[in-house]
């Protein structure tokens, strides 16, 4: 019987593009994929299976609860998410969880080397 792994994980944001420039800047991930209509960005898909979709105007609820990440630098990159203007910590949660503006959670893991 084969194994099931997951292959990527959409999620709606509010702002595609603060979205996308905060998982290139603090996460290093690249994107492998984008679609645009009217010069818009609407989806990108980043190495690492994240897949990130633009809002509409009457969506929302189809938002992640959250995305767990393995990092290299768990202290580093935490610190670097929360320098990040408008993301901070989770009150009631470990240390390891962040909120990005828009309501995006992001739960962080060290990669066991």
């Amino acid at each position: 019987m084969e194994k099931a792994y997951l292959d990527h994980a959409a999620v709606t944001v509010a702002d595609i593009d603060w979205t996308l420039a905060f998982f290139e800047n603090v996460l290093g991930m690249s994107v492998t994929r984008r679609r645009e209509a009217d010069g818009k960005l609407q989806q990108v898909w980043l190495d690492g299976g994240i897949q990130l979709v633009a809002a509409s105007d009457n969506a929302g609820s189809g938002q992640a609860h959250h995305l767990g990440l393995r990092v290299r630098d768990f202290k580093g990159t935490l610190a670097k998410m929360l320098s990040y203007e408008g993301v901070h910590s989770v009150e009631g949660k470990p240390e390891k969880w962040v909120q990005l503006p828009g309501g995006l959670l992001l739960e962080l893991f060290p990669i066991d080397e």
